[in-house]
């Protein structure tokens, strides 16, 4: 396995206009297509802007080509600036960072197999196993116990460069895929510019679960503060559509700055647009805020086209009551007052970035994921002790360890291992919960059962009660006992709001006892937390088929079919309900 150890070195901005970059946004999209003829790889079939002009804030999609297609998996990746080849260089350079990562994820020879004990046992510079105790916030577990939990488990490694000292270091990239998932790919025109951007969105995660998790009342930003000439257009091409905007100061302790931006638009809300909550990190807060309002229009679309956009650092309120602890703040800053981070040179803004975090006990790590075709710098960027919504968040490290068990073993491998820890950890009621979703994958749903329930009865932190009741309720759903499901789905919901799982469960077993209104209900909401269910709108036009709106079921088939085009069912009762639509038609 090859060490893709780099060097930073001084990298002066020569773009400054919405964002910091090394160079413009056509020089961008030049460099990034040469790259594409070069390698000779089907990745970019087409930059398309798709917003319709209302606030006339540009929104590009890159249309993924057949290799693109095919190691990422979307169809697209999205970009946001507020000029149009802004918009389009974030597009292109988005997708370049997607398929660098994932095909970084797919090349086994980028990964070494083995527990701590086979990597240590081989010499290798091993990250400290009480950082993989630090990363999930857990003080009570002693460093032994986590390594023989690990034991044997065929964890994947790679080298990162730890940015504190640039020195190299093998670590359980396993473990900290599972944390970070699909946050911390960059890519850059420069490596500079791909740090400083791996490290700013791990920030904006972090700050935003804090946020999200205890309600904090963060300070409202003045707007009379703003002076920037580029954050006053855009302020204006919102105010002049009637769109409310709420800014806040979401930088907490960290020292880098991260504008939270909160925007709806009274005059389309609910019925066309959704609020949109989000925010914006960079070293200087006037580029934050900017990043803030540019994502806002990323994901609005335009406040009046009816579209759903997909939640990720920060929830989707479904009403203003959801983000009072916002609107209901009392504290105002203004923008100077914020964090300032900025240098006319982005190396520096880099180390200024990682001597912030290193105040807070918190370092930086890099993996270099630059295609080896494509040559786009791409890095995959981790600091441990970051928080993620809905992860690393509960302070459990043994937790995450089964977690890793049922994600990399199988069968009876999986069985041993889960008894094992059993000896260990006796009344660890995750232990229960993983050895049930085993027996329900393998379609022991009624053995299922029983662990669930015996977990639900070892104290569980409540943050993982959902996933405890949404296994519970497909259980009972598979066992024809719907009113018991749908009781133990509600108790779920009542923890958790924005479970798209829940409300999947739940409309199944209202559709099963023929309550077809209260299942539309429950699948629009899945839809409305998942647009990209294809599924969920599936069966939402069953329901609304079974209750006589034909035509509203109608386009939610063809939604489902755009996305997943193998749903047998919702093919056959397309096909019927336009066979009877064109016999009722009248003829010419």
């Amino acid at each position: 396995m090859e060490k893709k150890m780099i060097t930073l070195q001084a990298c002066r901005k020569k773009y400054t206009f919405d964002q910091d970059k090394a160079c413009t946004p056509n020089e961008t999209v030049a460099r990034f297509q040469q790259r594409l003829q070069a390698c000779r790889l089907d990745i970019l079939k087409d930059i398309r802007r798709i917003d319709n002009g209302r606030l006339g804030i540009p929104v590009y999609f890159s249309l993924c080509g057949a290799d693109a297609r095919r190691i990422i998996g979307n169809k697209k990746q999205m970009g946001k600036g507020s000029t149009p080849d802004q918009a389009r260089a974030s597009a292109c350079m988005e997708l370049g960072e997607r398929f660098s990562f994932f095909s970084f994820l797919n090349d086994k020879d980028n990964f070494l197999v083995g527990d701590y004990e086979r990597m240590e046992a081989q010499g290798y510079p091993v990250l400290p196993i009480e950082t993989l105790l630090h990363s999930v916030h857990d003080v009570d577990l002693s460093p032994e116990l986590l390594r023989r939990l690990l034991a044997d488990l065929p964890l994947r490694w790679t080298w990162a460069q730890r940015l504190g000292d640039n020195a190299p270091v093998l670590i359980p990239f396993s473990w900290f895929y599972a944390i970070n998932e699909f946050n911390g790919p960059s890519a850059g025109n420069t490596y500079e510019e791909a740090v400083l951007q791996g490290i700013c969105e791990i920030v904006e995660r972090h700050v935003c679960a804090l946020v999200t998790r205890d309600r904090l009342a963060t300070a409202k930003i003045d707007p009379a503060s703003i002076t920037d000439p580029v954050a006053c257009e855009l302020l204006d091409k919102f105010r002049n559509n009637g769109i409310e905007v709420h800014l806040s100061d979401f930088s907490l302790d960290t020292g880098i700055p991260t504008v939270g931006a909160l925007a709806w638009d009274p005059a389309t809300f609910p019925h066309t647009s959704e609020i949109v909550y989000t925010a914006g990190t960079t070293p200087d807060a006037n580029k934050a805020l900017i990043r803030a309002l540019t994502e806002v229009a990323q994901l609005a679309g335009d406040f009046n086209t009816g579209s759903n956009y997909v939640a990720s650092g920060l929830p989707k309120p479904l009403s203003l009551d959801e983000v009072d602890h916002l609107l209901r703040s009392t504290s105002t800053v203004t923008l100077g007052e914020m964090a300032d981070l900025a240098d006319e040179d982005i190396f520096q803004e880099v180390n200024n970035c990682v001597a912030a975090l290193q105040r807070n006990g918190m370092e930086v790590l890099i993996i270099n994921t630059t295609h080896p075709q494509l040559e786009i710098p791409a890095l995959y960027t981790i600091i441990p002790g970051a928080h993620f919504r809905e992860r690393a968040m509960g302070g459990n490290a043994a937790l995450f360890a089964a977690k890793l068990a049922a994600d990399l073993l199988e069968g009876d491998q999986l069985d041993l291992w889960l008894t094992a820890m059993q000896r260990l950890l006796p009344s660890a009621y995750f232990l229960h919960f993983y050895r049930g979703r085993h027996l329900y994958d393998q379609g022991a749903v009624t053995e299922a059962l029983a662990c669930f329930e015996e977990a639900l009865r070892c104290s569980p932190q409540q943050e993982d009660l959902p996933y405890l009741y949404s296994y519970l309720g497909c259980c009972l759903r598979d066992l024809g006992r719907y009113e018991e499901a749908i009781a133990a789905l509600r108790q779920g919901l009542a923890l958790d709001e924005e479970r798209p799982d829940i409300f999947n469960t739940l409309g199944v077993c209202c559709y099963k006892t023929g309550r077809h209104a209260e299942a539309v209900d429950h699948f629009r909401r899945a839809v409305l937390l998942n647009p990209v269910s294809a599924i969920d709108y599936a069966n939402l036009a069953l329901n609304l088929e079974c209750l006589g709106e034909t035509e509203e079921a109608m386009v939610n088939y063809e939604i489902a079919l755009s996305q997943d085009p193998a749903i047998t069912f919702a093919v056959e009762r397309l096909a019927g309900l336009l066979s009877v639509e064109t016999t009722n038609s009248p003829s010419s």
